[in-house]
């Protein structure tokens, strides 16, 4: 068996090797560089199609950038629909469209082909198993930002699965920097050791323990960690390709921000300057016959100075010391508590981002002499090969990592611990728990495994619920720390049909548990009637829809955005005048969902502009006190006289006794303004307000 450990980048990917019996690290070469570009191109001639990865694909970029992938790790795991990727599709030359079918993911589009995200990493993951070894290479362990949510790593896992090879693990890309960076450590050190990780792509903080045990193996315990998915030096290069576009339009007077193959070759240079600005003073952006303006070419020939990239920059900067701030306050940690700080990835070798670290925590702890381009591929190659396989709980057999029962004893091996001689104890980083009903809110998070909860679990996490559908339960699994489950991450949703009707109210528990492979497998159990429903969640696992708005009228773009464009408004004036009705998480998402609306109309994405349609609409429907007053009031204004005069009665019963607290009455006046807003209104607006008490198979919370 010949393991590697590999660093699958957003920019660039490395791959290592490492020898137990002499203690030696090797790099792999990819021909003839340390590192290859996370790059993925087509090249078409003659009706024959060839897949080119690295080097290669960037410089055919150049000619072809429609079927050219770069940073194609950022859309790993994501729904088309998460604001990230559309901010994604105006920035890349490449195209990013919606899954087949039900798929909710995001896909790429390589010549007439679509690909998953995972696929196209498969390309990267072939070239680097491919060059990694003149022998076959089986297993591997492959790294991942920390605070990627299950969903990215579950699309990491399936890529490397389809490049051939049995993942051994999984690892946190922080862990791995800080196990080659174990290899240091004395027989009696105790280190707690802050990473700081800034990619191409990601961010991630984490804080850990680090001692060897009396045989000399080394033990790593995960505190904490934090970070952004959404934040590294892929966005610094944005910020200067920001002013390359600034600059054409100012000597150009156009903008080519919609050409592709333009900001193929600006996305190019602006790379290229960011490396140069990290021991020079200002860098020259040149691009011959650029953009073509009236007729003829343009040269781009402008300065960025390291002044003003410090400018630009200083805002993420910042960012990530907040983020560092926050991990040590959480941890109750000082400044002081830290004894070592390891630098990771591409973009700490930015002046502007290794200075501000240098001045939080002191240049003597801040150690520069790790290499962050290659310690994470390092880390992962030391597991892949200390890593023995998996340890059977039962006998304690170690059996392969590909094995799903012991080979002895036949007992799961669902929630066996790796066995070796690296010693690591994870956490999760966030919360994951479920969508339910809490009183009459409809958007609850509820956890089930908290943050920081050390895994594989030895046994399963259980919630009990009551059920609001006598035949149907349905159960949205989120993965965040917001106490409104549309702020956090979706990472599918379990629904089935039961076979006899219950009561409602019946109790129903839901078990959460994280295998070896941090894959997690929901039970889903109705004690009263002996069911059970177990799943193991999938990345490509239908997400929750809201209630389909009415169809508009086939490929008419204009009357999307029109009726989007009405409902907002709405939205806004409901937020305006009936704040004072809304709790807290109520006004938290319906703002949201305000501001996702404006998005969805500046793109235009006729799918996305459908559904904050039916989002909104929701809103002004199942917001609780805020809706019943907001409906009285629509009914009142369209009342007759008689009508008219008890409805404003009542709703200014229920507006005194909520400015005055006496909740009690605030809920029986309620009940009287529903029937009179009921016999008030016609029979489309009655079934609207029927629909928004339906909780569609959500469990409840029950109450202590």
């Amino acid at each position: 068996m010949t393991a590697i450990g590999i660093d699958l980048g957003t920019t660039n990917s490395v791959v290592a090797t490492y020898t137990p019996e002499n203690d030696r690290t090797r790099v792999v070469t990819v021909g003839g560089s340390r590192s290859t570009p996370s790059v993925v191109g087509l090249r078409e001639h003659n009706g024959q199609r060839e897949i080119l990865v690295g080097q290669n694909a960037l410089n055919w970029g150049k000619r072809d950038p429609r079927n050219t992938i770069l940073s194609v790790k950022r859309l790993m795991g994501r729904d088309f629909e998460d604001p990230s990727v559309q901010q994604a599709r105006s920035r890349r030359s490449y195209r990013i469209v919606p899954g087949p079918d039900e798929d909710p993911r995001a896909h790429v589009v390589l010549g007439d082909t679509v690909h998953t995200p995972a696929e196209v990493s498969t390309f990267i993951l072939e070239r680097l198993k491919t060059a990694a070894s003149d022998t076959p290479v089986t297993h591997a362990v492959i790294t991942v930002p920390a605070y990627f949510h299950e969903t990215q790593r579950a699309a990491t896992r399936e890529a490397g699965e389809r490049a051939g090879l049995v993942v051994k693990r999984i690892i946190d890309e922080p862990t791995a920097a800080a196990v080659a960076f174990g290899v240091e450590l004395g027989e009696r050190d105790r280190r707690r050791v802050l990473v700081y990780d800034l990619g191409g792509g990601t961010f991630d903080i984490s804080v850990l323990n680090m001692t060897r045990d009396k045989q000399g193996r080394p033990h790593l315990q995960v505190m904490e960690f934090n970070g952004d998915t959404w934040l590294g030096g892929d966005d610094f290069d944005s910020l200067i390709v920001d002013e390359i576009v600034d600059w054409v339009k100012r000597e150009g007077e156009v903008d080519p921000s919609g050409d592709a193959g333009f900001m193929f070759l600006a996305r190019t240079e602006a790379e290229a300057a960011k490396r140069f600005l990290s021991d020079n003073s200002s860098a020259d952006i040149t691009i011959g016959h650029a953009y073509k303006v009236a007729g003829d070419y343009l040269d781009v020939t402008m300065t960025l100075t390291r002044s003003r990239f410090d400018e630009l920059i200083e805002p993420l900067v910042e960012r990530t010391i907040t983020l560092v701030e926050s991990v040590l306050t959480s941890q109750r940690l000082d400044k002081s508590d830290i004894s070592d700080v390891l630098l990771v990835g591409g973009a700490t070798l930015t002046p502007k981002v290794y200075e501000a670290v240098e001045e939080l925590f002191g240049k003597a702890k801040v150690r520069r002499d790790v290499d962050p381009m290659e310690c994470v591929a390092i880390g992962a190659g030391i597991l892949a090969s200390t890593l023995h396989g998996v340890e059977c709980q039962s006998c304690k057999a170690v059996n392969d990592e590909s094995a799903d029962t012991c080979a002895q004893c036949r007992h799961s091996l669902i929630t066996a611990p790796s066995a070796g001689d690296t010693k690591i104890h994870d956490v999760t980083g966030m919360a994951l728990g479920v969508n339910a009903v809490k009183g009459s809110h409809r958007d609850a998070f509820v956890p089930i495994i908290p943050k920081n909860t050390p895994y594989p679990m030895s046994e399963p996490m259980v919630h009990s619920f009551g059920v609001t559908d006598g035949r149907l339960i349905r159960v949205p699994v989120y993965e965040g720390d917001d106490p409104l489950a549309s702020q956090n991450h979706e990472q599918g949703v379990i629904e089935f049909e039961l076979p006899e009707a219950i009561d409602v109210n019946t109790r129903v528990d839901v078990a959460f548990m994280f295998d070896r492979n941090r894959e997690l497998h929901v039970t889903i159990t109705v004690p009263d009637v002996g069911l059970e429903h177990n799943k193991k969640l999938r990345i490509d696992a239908p997400r929750t829809k809201p209630a389909p708005a009415p169809p508009p009228a086939e490929n008419d773009e204009a009357a999307q955005r029109a009726d989007l464009t009405f409902a907002l408004e709405a939205a806004k004036v409901f937020l305006h005048d009936y704040v004072e009705y809304l709790d807290p998480e109520q006004k938290k998402k319906v703002t949201g969902d305000v501001t996702q609306a404006e998005q969805a109309l500046i793109f235009a994405e006729p799918g996305e502009c459908r559904r904050m349609l039916a989002v909104l609409e929701s809103d002004l429907f199942s917001s609780g006190l805020a809706s019943a007053l907001y409906l009285a009031d629509r009914a009142a204004a369209r009342a007759g006289k008689a009508e008219k005069e008890q409805l404003g009665q009542t709703i200014r019963s229920v507006r005194d006794a909520h400015s005055e607290g006496r909740q009690g009455v605030v809920k029986e006046q309620v009940r009287v303004l529903k029937v009179l807003v009921a016999n008030s209104l016609n029979r489309q607006e009655v079934a609207e307000i029927h629909d928004a008490e339906d909780y569609a198979g959500l469990l409840k919370l029950l109450e202590s």
